[in-house]
């Protein structure tokens, strides 16, 4: 029963290879521009923190969190003879600023944003959580390399910034929410009842 739960608990572990990204244009200049992630190769979840200040009136200074940061969104992309995705992300690049055929004016915020969507799959290719970033936008197209030293795939990276993201927790079991309390708690309790409530949480 125990080698059995275990296996459900590694069988249950999130793996790093199993993700979808999904970028669109919600903007009055780029409304219709859609990438589906099936060529981005990596990516990351970005993460998110705190400015803080300092204040001192009585004794040691405690830090104050004042405004969230958020991390850049870094991704990057396989290339296909086409050059789909590239292309896509230059086009996304022109609607804020555009370059020589524009007269290198930057558009209007509410122009060119969009959404991006990053989700953690399980193997069943269910969505076990979701981080979806606002008023997103491209502002770094990366190099491509080439050469004759080899004949490797073609790649090349990209990174975004947004306003904020918020994370959805869509496949949450109900045995997830007590793992914190039991991790507390579950020292108190008889090795009878220890069992009783992992059967009840785990099955």
């Amino acid at each position: 029963m125990k080698i059995e739960r275990f296996k459900a608990q590694i069988d249950n572990l999130q793996r790093n290879n199993r993700y979808n990204v999904a970028m669109f244009g919600t903007g009055s200049k780029n409304s219709g521009l859609s990438i589906r992630g099936i060529k981005c190769d990596s990516a990351t979840l970005p993460g998110k923190g705190f400015f803080t200040v300092e204040e001192s009136e009585y004794g040691p200074k405690r830090a104050i969190p004042h405004k969230p940061q958020y991390d850049a969104f870094d991704c990057s992309f396989i290339l296909d003879n086409s050059f789909e995705d590239r292309q896509l992300i230059e086009l996304w690049m022109s609607t804020i600023n555009g370059g020589h055929t524009g007269g290198f004016h930057s558009r209007f915020h509410d122009d060119y944003t969009g959404v991006i969507m990053v989700e953690a799959l399980d193997k069943y290719d269910n969505v076990n959580y979701r981080c979806v970033m606002t008023d997103a936008f491209p502002v770094q197209l990366g190099v491509v390399n080439l050469g004759n030293e080899s004949a490797d795939i073609t790649k090349f990276n990209a990174q975004f910034r947004y306003r904020f993201w918020h994370g959805e927790f869509t496949n949450q079991k109900p045995s997830n929410l007590f793992i914190g309390f039991m991790d507390k708690h579950l020292s108190k309790f008889s090795n009878k009842v220890k069992g009783k409530i992992e059967d009840a949480v785990f099955g």
